[in-house]
């Protein structure tokens, strides 16, 4: 299936063109030794406009794909990105996390991907994050001059309310016998969906990419290691790194995948306790 760039509708047009980029041109969530089966079952968590989905159903048509978008007007798009293209994808007007709840989220009209929950927001922190990466792209003079006024405007904030749920209340409801993919870009709620994962719903997950937010200098801090100790003792293997536009940053790209003799069984049962000692 061929999707293009102007098949997708996006909150705003240079979003929609970065994350094409990244998703569809640089394969940042599809690494080498990544597998995507012929029919894959893919758990898209914080799927945004829906272009990691279009991308899954552009090299599988057959996929199975739950998509998961707290923000109502970004989760619209989404519905309407994915419906257009496959009648098998599912897509949920909340989020993920630890345990039922509503919750305040902060979102950016003007940069919809950095939206996230209040209590993880900084503002501060994005701005200086974008601005460094445009810097680093080393543009004319000229155009770093109204940059900061770009980003006032980008990032006004407008607090809404978000549904999120656990991963295990989901799977009770739809049930799967796999997750081929798990994928988390959640803005600092990366360790939160995980820890909404129950015991008896581990054995299911397969492979994992996840964005990770490591700030050593923040709440974060310790993160990264974190995580990927809890993987590991989960029976994944796990690597990570960074982009080269994202070095220094606190972003990481984390990739976890089993062995064939690990995605099957049962690892405990009923109990929902987090996979790491969280250090945020």
């Amino acid at each position: 299936m061929n999707i293009s760039l102007t098949d997708v509708k996006g909150v705003n047009p240079h979003e929609t063109e970065l994350l094409y980029d990244e998703i569809f041109t640089r394969r940042v969530y599809q690494p080498p030794g990544l597998l995507l089966p012929e029919a894959p079952v893919v758990f898209d968590v914080g799927a945004n406009i829906g272009m990691y989905s279009l991308f899954v159903l552009s090299e599988r048509p057959r996929a199975r794909v739950f998509a998961f978008e707290p923000i109502l007007p970004v989760f619209d798009l989404l519905r309407e990105n994915t419906r257009r293209h496959s009648a098998r994808t599912r897509v949920f007007p909340y989020g993920l996390a630890e345990s039922e709840q509503e919750t305040e989220f902060t979102h950016y009209p003007g940069y919809s991907t950095m939206s996230t929950r209040r209590a993880f927001a900084d503002t501060a922190g994005e701005k200086a994050f974008v601005r460094q990466r445009v810097v680093s792209a080393r543009q004319p003079p000229e155009a770093l001059q109204l940059l900061d006024e770009l980003l006032d405007h980008r990032f006004r904030e407008h607090p809404v309310r978000c549904t999120l749920r656990p991963l295990s209340a989901v799977l009770d409801e739809h049930p799967v016998d796999r997750i081929d993919v798990l994928k988390i870009d959640v803005q600092r709620g990366e360790t939160q969906v995980l820890h909404g994962i129950e015991d008896r719903h581990w054995p299911l997950v397969r492979q994992i990419v996840m964005e990770v937010h490591d700030d050593p200098a923040g709440p974060t801090a310790g993160r990264l290691a974190g995580v990927t100790a809890a993987l590991r003792r989960r029976g994944f293997h796990v690597a990570s790194g960074q982009e080269e536009d994202l070095a220094g940053s606190d972003r990481h790209s984390l990739f976890a995948h089993r062995d064939s003799t690990h995605s099957t069984g049962q690892d405990g049962a009923g109990r929902r306790g987090p996979v790491e000692d969280d250090p945020a």
